[in-house]
C-alpha cells in the first residue's frame, strides 16, 4: 500500500467495476425476443360449390290459387335444348350444378302463356331461384249468324243457344245485333260446344261444332217452313135450291192419306210409333252398341228395320238421328260417341235403300239428360238414341 498512491488504487478499483458492470449487461441480461404475428387462416378458393335450385309455381289468376294442369318449357343457353316438364300440383323444382341461362315459358290449356328468363349462378352456400307464373285465361270469341237457304240473306231476330263442358250444365243464350243479326260470345276455353237455332218460320237447327281459334265463326243455313196453303174463298154464284131434298146416303168415312211433305201437319200417324209429333223426339228403345263403341249389334236391326219401313212408306220425311249419352267421363268424347252411333243408325238405313239427304245426325253428348246420373238406372235411361221428323 505504501508503494501506491491511495489515487492510483481507487481508480483501478473503479475501472475493475466498470469492466464488470458492462460485461453484466451484455452478456448476463437475456436479448429482447422479437414479437410473433399469428396469420389468419386463408379462404380456399377451390372450395366445392353446392348446386342450386329453382323453383317454378303456376297460378290461376292470382297468387291464391295453383293451376294444376300446367306445364313449363324450359331452353338452356348452355346446351341449347329445350325440355318440357309438367308442374305437379302447379309446382315444379329442377336443381342445377353449372351456372346457366334459361329461357321460361309456363303454358296451360286455355290460357296465356307466360314467359320469362333466370340466370343460374352456383356458390358455396347453394342459391335458391323462383319463377311464379300468374297465368290468365284465354278469352274464345264465337260469333255465329243464320241465313235462309234460298236467298242467302241474314235472318234477323235468330236465338241462338250454346252449351258445352265449360259452360257446365247450363246453355248460354245469344242475342244478335238488332243491325247486323250477328251474335256473338265470348266463351273460357277451346273445345267442342252444342250450338242449336230457334227462329220463327224456319225448322231448328243444332250442330256440334269444335272451337280451336282465339276467334270463331260460324253459319247456318236455315230452310224456310212452306206456308200452309190458304183457302180461297169460292167465286161460284150462290144457287138456291128449289126441288125437293135428296136422300141422303151416308157413306164410311174415307182415311186421308198421310202427309208427308215438309209442309205436313204437325203430327204424323205412322206404324208402328204411332202418332209423332213434327219436332218431338222418339226414342229407338231397342239399339244396342258395344261398350263406349258406335258398333251395332245384331239385336238392333229390327227396331231399325222398322223405321226404316216408316220411311219407305214416307218417302217425303226426313228425320234427326239424335244421341245422347250419361254424364260419365269426358264431355267431349261423349258428344262425339252419341254424334258416332248416330251415324251408325244412318249407315244402316243408307244401305237399305234410304237416301242420305233425308237423315241427319246430331250428338248431344250428356246435355239432354232425363234423368239424374245418381246411379246406374237412371244413366241407363240417359244413354239413348231418339229421332225427329223435322
Amino acid at each position: 500500500m505504501a508503494n501506491y498512491p491511495i489515487g492510483r488504487f481507487v481508480s483501478w478499483r473503479y475501472s475493475l467495476y466498470c469492466l464488470f458492470f458492462v460485461y453484466t449487461v451484455a452478456i448476463g441480461q437475456p436479448r429482447p425476443i422479437s414479437p410473433v404475428i399469428k396469420q389468419m387462416p386463408r379462404t380456399d378458393s377451390t372450395q366445392k360449390s353446392k348446386p342450386s335450385v329453382l323453383s317454378i309455381r303456376a297460378f290461376d289468376g292470382d297468387i291464391s290459387k295453383s293451376l294444376a294442369s300446367a306445364f313449363v318449357l324450359i331452353k338452356s343457353r348452355a346446351t341449347g335444348k329445350t325440355e318440357r316438364f309438367s308442374l305437379l300440383n302447379g309446382r315444379l323444382e329442377r336443381t342445377f350444378s353449372a351456372p346457366d341461362e334459361l329461357t321460361i315459358e309456363v303454358n296451360a290449356e286455355g290460357y296465356i302463356s307466360a314467359k320469362g328468363k333466370r340466370i343460374i349462378e352456383l356458390s358455396p352456400l347453394g342459391n335458391h331461384y323462383e319463377f311464379d307464373a300468374v297465368l290468365d285465361r284465354t278469352a274464345i270469341g264465337l260469333t255465329v249468324w243464320a241465313v235462309d237457304r234460298q236467298t242467302d240473306k241474314i235472318i234477323p231476330g235468330v236465338r241462338f243457344t250454346i252449351s258445352g263442358k265449360a259452360t257446365g250444365a247450363t246453355s248460354l243464350t245469344l242475342t244478335p245485333d238488332s243491325t247486323t243479326g250477328l251474335s256473338k260470345v265470348v266463351l273460357p276455353n277451346k273445345g267442342v260446344y252444342v250450338l242449336s237455332s230457334t227462329a220463327k218460320g224456319y225448322a231448328d237447327f243444332v250442330q256440334s261444332i269444335r272451337l280451336d281459334s282465339v276467334q270463331n265463326e260460324a253459319r247456318f243455313i236455315l230452310a224456310a217452313k212452306p206456308l200452309p196453303a190458304e183457302k180461297k174463298p169460292s167465286t161460284k154464284p150462290v144457287i138456291e135450291n128449289t126441288a125437293p131434298p135428296e136422300k141422303v146416303v151416308v157413306k164410311p168415312p174415307v182415311t186421308p192419306p198421310i202427309t208427308t211433305t215438309a209442309a205436313a201437319a204437325e203430327v204424323v200417324a205412322v206404324k208402328p210409333f204411332g202418332p209423332i209429333e213434327k219436332g218431338k223426339p222418339v226414342q229407338l228403345k231397342n239399339l244396342y252398341f258395344d261398350q263406349s263403341s258406335p258398333v251395332l249389334r245384331a239385336e238392333s236391326y229390327p227396331e231399325l228395320d222398322q223405321l226404316y219401313s216408316m220411311l219407305l212408306e214416307n218417302p217425303a220425311l226426313q228425320i234427326e238421328i239424335v244421341g245422347h249419352t250419361d254424364n260419365q267421363g269426358d264431355f267431349d268424347l261423349n258428344v262425339k260417341l252419341s254424334r258416332d252411333r248416330c251415324q251408325s243408325v244412318i249407315d244402316y238405313l243408307v244401305t237399305k235403300g234410304i237416301a242420305k239427304s233425308r237423315l241427319k245426325a246430331v250428338g248431344r253428348g250428356p246435355i239432354d239428360s232425363v234423368a239424374p246420373n245418381n246411379s246406374e238406372e237412371n244413366r241407363k235411361k240417359n244413354r239413348r238414341v231418339e229421332f225427329v221428323i223435322i
